[in-house]
C-alpha cells in the first residue's frame, strides 16, 4: 500500500527523539516488543525465521506508542496500564506490519529500511503468506481484547487498508484532479489505524464519550498529516534518506498532494507535467528528474507543508478536552516532531 506504508518515509524520524516522547510508556513499551516477538500462530524454527526479517528491519513503532500515550492520557485517576493495553498495541503494529509486507509485494520492492524484503529473500508468494500470518496473530490479539467495540473498529480499519489501496490502483497515472479522493485514500490507507490506535485505548478506560471522540479526532487529523509529509518527502528527500529512488509514487503513477496542487493551476508547468504523466515519462529517471523540478518550481512543495500544518493543527486542537500528563504532552510533541520532517 505505497504512501501508507510502503516505505513510510515520514518514519525517518530518529530513534532518540521518539524514545523521548515515548519515555512516559517506557515500561510498557518494552512489553509490547517482547510480544511482537513472539509467535502465536505457529512454532516452527522456518516460520520464526521469517519473523525475524520482518521486524529485524526496526521501524519507530509509532503507531504501538500512540497507543500507549493515548491510553495514558485517559486513564482513569489511580488507574494503571493493563495486559489489554499491551494487546491492543501489539495488535495496531501487527497490522501495520502486515501491510508493508503486501505493500512490498504489491510495489515489486526489493528493500524496505535498508533490508532485503522478505519477496526479495524468498518469494512472493512467501511474502503474501508471511503478511496473512502477521493478520492472523493481530486476530488473535483482538479476539483476546473482547470487546466488540474495539473489534468493529478494527474490522474497519482491514476493510479501509484493502478499499485504499484499491482506490490507488484505480487511480495510477489520472491526472484530473480530486482534493476529496486523496484525503479519502489518505484516510484509508494511513489515519485509519492511526484513529484506530489513537481513540480505541480510551474505550478500553471507560472514558466519557467526548474524551473518546477527541482522541478518534486526534488520531485521523495526525494520520492525514503524516500521509502528507510522506508524500511530500517522496518529492524533496533523497535517495540515502527515503532508502528508496526520489519520486517513487510519482513514477508508478500515484499523484500525491505536492503533483496536484501543481495540476490544478491549468498552466504551462501544469500542463508540462500532465504530459510527463500520461506518457508514463515520469516512470523513467529522467521523466522522473524533470516531473519533480515541476512540482518544486511550482509550489507544489510550499502547499504542501501548509495543508500538513492544517491537519496538524487540528490534531493538536483535539488535545485540548485532555487533562495535563506526560502523556498529553508527548501526544502534542509527536505533532511538532512529525512537522519537522517538512524542513
Amino acid at each position: 500500500m505505497t504512501g501508507t506504508l510502503s516505505s513510510h518515509t515520514a518514519e525517518a524520524t530518529t530513534p532518540f527523539e521518539l524514545s523521548a516522547l515515548f519515555e512516559p510508556v517506557a515500561t510498557e513499551f518494552k512489553q509490547v516488543e517482547e510480544s511482537l516477538r513472539s509467535n502465536l500462530v505457529d512454532d516452527s524454527p522456518f516460520v520464526a525465521t521469517l519473523l525475524s526479517q520482518v521486524f529485524s528491519t526496526g521501524g519507530k513503532r509509532i503507531r504501538p506508542g500512540l497507543v500507549l500515550l493515548s491510553s495514558g492520557a485517559t486513564l482513569g485517576a489511580g488507574a494503571k496500564f493493563t495486559q489489554n493495553h499491551i494487546i491492543l498495541a501489539v495488535l495496531t503494529e501487527l497490522i501495520h506490519t502486515a501491510s508493508l509486507v503486501h505493500d512490498d509485494v504489491i510495489d515489486k520492492a526489493s528493500v524496505r529500511r535498508g533490508q532485503e524484503t522478505v519477496n526479495r529473500r524468498w518469494n512472493d508468494k512467501l511474502a503474501v503468506l508471511v503478511g496473512d500470518l502477521l493478520f492472523a496473530q493481530a486476530s488473535i490479539c483482538l479476539a483476546r481484547l473482547q470487546n466488540p467495540a474495539i473489534v468493529g473498529i478494527y474490522g474497519q480499519v482491514l476493510g479501509d487498508l484493502c478499499a485504499g489501496e484499491i482506490k490507488q490502483m484505480n487511480q495510477q497515472f489520472v491526472c484530473q484532479v480530486n482534493w476529496q479522493a486523496y484525503m479519502q485514500k489518505s484516510i484509508c490507507k494511513t489515519a485509519s489505524l492511526f484513529s484506530a490506535g489513537c481513540h480505541s485505548g480510551p474505550i478500553l478506560n471507560l472514558a466519557p464519550a467526548e474524551t473518546v471522540e477527541a482522541m478518534r479526532q486526534y488520531g485521523t487529523n495526525l494520520g492525514i498529516c503524516f500521509q502528507i509529509v510522506d508524500d511530500l518527502l517522496d518529492v524533496t528527500s533523497s535517495e540515502s534518506t527515503l532508502g528508496k529512488p526520489a519520486g517513487s509514487d510519482l513514477a508508478q503513477g500515484i499523484l500525491t498532494a505536492p503533483a496536484l496542487f501543481v495540476l490544478q493551476q491549468n498552466n504551462a508547468a501544469s500542463r508540462e507535467l500532465e504530459t510527463l504523466i500520461k506518457t508514463r515519462a515520469v516512470s523513467q529517471p529522467g521523466g522522473a528528474a524533470v516531473a519533480l523540478s515541476i512540482i518544486k518550481d511550482n509550489g507544489g512543495v510550499e502547499q504542501t507543508v501548509k495543508l500538513a500544518r492544517n491537519y496538524a493543527s487540528k490534531s493538536k486542537d483535539a488535545l485540548k478536552l485532555l487533562t495535563a500528563s506526560p502523556y498529553k504532552d508527548s501526544l502534542a510533541s509527536m505533532i511538532d516532531l512529525l512537522l519537522e520532517r517538512t524542513h
